[in-house]
């Protein structure tokens, strides 16, 4: 099976499959999502540089798009796909930074620096609202297990040449998740927050 086909297996058995546990230092209930292990507590370096808890700092209680990318993607799909959420950006106006927040993790987490991230943002122009994430390689490895861009296949699954132009979104203090295709259309991936408003 190709880690594009992830989102139909259902979240449950990849998680378990995963053995992904999420941790935290905070009293306040964890979401089922973060319990099961898809949103492990990881700690991750935002493209500005500020050191960050996945769960606790980025996800809690938050409306959030998630992908995983590579810098150095030769295929042109990461390009595209980001090209394509910025546009997302731009219709999800006021929305953006205020109660929806996107997060790409870097698959190269060796290679892509905080400033390598930055650099990248700032070439699509970037707006608030929107981090470039990489960490340390295991943390980064446990965060996209747990979330389900996983192949079954192990080989396959060493190769981040294999990576997917899909999108894990969801409203944590809802407990509602879901995922898509970030080459649709603009217009289809900002139509996915309106159902996920908290208000």
């Amino acid at each position: 099976m190709k880690r594009r086909d992830f989102l139909g297996l259902g979240l449950a058995p990849l998680m378990l499959a995963a053995g992904v546990r999420a941790a935290h230092a905070t009293d306040k209930p964890m979401s089922r999502a973060a319990q099961i292990g898809m949103l492990p507590n990881v700690p991750l370096i935002t493209h500005d540089g500020e050191k960050v808890r996945f769960y606790d700092d980025l996800v809690r209680d938050k409306i959030v798009l998630i992908n995983f990318f590579l810098v150095e993607c030769t295929d042109g799909l990461c390009p595209t796909v980001t090209a394509n959420l910025r546009k997302v950006q731009d219709l999800l106006g006021e929305r953006m930074g205020r109660d929806v927040f996107f997060y790409s993790v870097s698959l190269q987490p060796k290679k892509d620096t905080p400033k390598i991230l930055k650099d990248y943002a700032a070439n699509f122009e970037v707006k608030p609202g929107w981090k470039f994430l990489t960490g340390k390689p295991a943390d980064i490895e446990t965060l996209r297990r747990g979330m389900g861009f996983v192949d079954w296949d192990p080989i396959r699954d060493k190769d981040v040449g294999n990576h997917t132009a899909m999108g894990r979104y969801g409203d944590d203090k809802l407990d509602r998740w879901g995922g898509i295709a970030l080459r649709s259309s603009p217009e289809n991936i900002a139509s996915t927050f309106k159902w996920l408003s908290q208000v």
